[in-house]
């Protein structure tokens, strides 16, 4: 005899048929678990260099970065932003006089040195290149994305190219190579974000280790006295106030200014 399934069973059967489908974790990280990354966001001006001159302003960044942490929080890993620069390319003239000799390698050439810091990561935005985006020698300081970035759609996948690409990216930073399952983040050129639960466990592992790796109550502390010292603190609250619930999202938000009313809607 058939046994009748109500609409909670049938949302459940689904999740698990995606889940099966896609190669997505089944693991869910407690607020505590989490480790957060800090990450230095640049998007790069260049008058003499069309090829690199990125038309991204603050408010797409910050955008973007939400929809980061949307597809990382899967692994029990978030970004806080550490700083946002909007600031002139470098070595401008030698970059585009290249020319067609250039290559994604020369994009070392493009990185403001006073911006530079091996305690971030660093995520550089262009106008054009190649590839959708690059993480050049796997290093966590050579992020590369354009914000003309095309992406293949699939079903499930994030609505918007850049976050994609930028999350993808990061994988790499984190140890993840590419993964044919157009439905994974680590795929070629497509709007999947899934990760499995074998890549999950080799991200978090660098993601720990770094040496700039916070947990939730350090982060609290750091923002303290970050505060106390005058420092800006909002990238890092606002970091915190995304963890699930919990005693650690109510106090960043406190700091924040943001009310709690209707938390676990």
């Amino acid at each position: 005899m058939a046994r009748r399934v109500g609409w909670w069973g049938c949302l459940m059967l689904a999740a698990a048929l995606v889940a099966a489908r896609t190669g997505s974790a089944a693991a869910v990280f407690a607020a505590d678990e989490f480790r957060l990354l800090p990450l230095r966001l640049h998007l790069l001006r260049a008058e003499q260099a069309p090829d690199l001159n990125c038309r991204l302003q603050e408010s797409d960044a910050r955008r973007i970065l939400g929809k980061i942490n949307g597809i990382w929080k899967q692994s029990g890993i978030v970004f806080y932003l550490e700083s946002l620069r909007i600031e002139p390319a470098a070595g401008q003239d030698l970059y585009q006089g290249l020319g067609a000799n250039r290559s994604e390698a020369h994009l070392r050439l493009v990185r403001p040195r006073g911006s530079l810091s091996r305690e971030v990561f660093h995520l550089y935005y262009v106008g054009q290149m190649g590839p959708n985006g690059i993480c050049l020698n796997g290093s966590h300081e050579l992020l590369f994305v354009k914000d003309t970035a095309r992406l293949n759609p699939v079903e499930g996948g994030i609505d918007e190219p850049l976050p994609r690409v930028s999350a993808h990216e990061i994988g790499h930073a984190l140890g993840l190579p590419h993964r044919q399952d157009r439905f994974n983040l680590m795929a070629s050129g497509t709007t999947g974000t899934s990760l499995n639960e074998a890549e999950i466990e080799v991200a978090r592992k660098p993601a720990i280790g770094f040496p700039f790796s916070l947990q939730p109550t350090d982060a609290l502390a750091l923002g303290a006295r970050w505060a106390d010292e005058g420092k800006p603190t909002q990238g890092l609250y606002e970091a915190l106030a995304g963890l699930p619930g919990g005693e650690i999202a109510r106090e960043a938000k406190k700091r924040l200014g943001v009310a709690t009313t209707g938390e676990g809607r």
